[in-house]
């Protein structure tokens, strides 16, 4: 029997009200403990990702960050990353810093912490980004940008509005990926599936069954490229319809896994 390897996405699946469950905590233990590995394939960076793990016990074997920008192992050195030109950047930030109710950030691989621009938003900000610090717009060549997440809250109309800016505006700069209130703006052909494969191809030897489990559009690309797949009964139709099954919660799913190989 092939060993296996889960790819979790975090707020949504994992993460609710700044929280993981400590059912979900046991059942990704008893995962590991079985001889799977378990993946955290997220659109946050290396410094959200350890904020959202931070007195939990959970150690991922590898993570997909910055969905698909960057992969690292379970000590989060990176494997592998991709940067968007400043010169992007620089534009995209200078525009949506103006956009009304529009939260700016910005995730670097050399710096300790997410970043967030002055806009019209002020002090206001997503509790899925908590931890960040104040940058201008004149540091910005100063870093190497693996991401841009904006954050849009409660508005369909400006999110679509503002994803098809990008991505006529900056055909073949940046991917643009919708994840509820948030686009995650990143390096082109750069998903949770391209960094999921890269990761089984070039590190892993493809020699696991692979099983998603995600919330989101973002997620659609990890599904895709999952023999095995999972979403929730909250999960936007589209996503619902690209999965194979539909649970109620994450340790739900990994439960009825071991089960089924046991």
């Amino acid at each position: 029997m092939a060993p296996k390897l889960m790819a979790f996405d975090l707020d949504g699946t994992l993460v609710f009200d700044g929280k993981i469950a400590q059912s979900s905590i046991d059942a990704i233990h008893d995962w590991q403990e079985a001889g799977n590995l378990a993946v955290c394939a997220t659109g946050k960076s290396i410094a959200a990702t350890r904020h959202a793990l931070n007195g939990t016990g959970l150690r991922f074997d590898y993570y997909v960050l910055y969905t698909g920008g960057a992969v690292t192992d379970a000590d989060f050195a990176v494997l592998m990353s991709h940067t968007l030109p400043n010169e992007t950047v620089q534009r995209i930030v200078e525009t949506m810093t103006t956009e009304e109710g529009v939260a700016v950030y910005g995730t670097t691989l050399d710096s300790p912490d997410d970043v967030q621009f002055p806009s019209t938003t002020g002090e206001k900000s997503s509790s899925i980004l908590s931890y960040f610090q104040p940058m201008k717009l004149s540091d910005i060549p100063d870093h190497e940008f693996v991401g841009i997440p904006l954050w849009i809250e409660n508005d369909d109309a400006a999110i679509e509005r503002i994803r098809t800016w990008i991505l006529n505006d900056f055909s073949g700069q940046v991917d643009c990926h919708r994840n509820q209130d948030f686009l995650d703006i990143v390096p082109p052909d750069c998903t949770k599936g391209t960094g999921l494969k890269w990761l089984d191809d070039a590190h892993l030897g493809d020699r696991y069954e692979t099983f998603s489990i995600g919330d989101s559009w973002n997620d659609l690309a990890m599904h895709e490229w999952a023999r095995h797949s999972a979403s929730f009964g909250y999960s936007p139709q589209e996503v619902k319809d690209a999965t194979d099954v539909i649970v109620d919660t994450t340790a739900e799913y990994i439960r009825t896994v071991l089960g089924q190989s046991s």
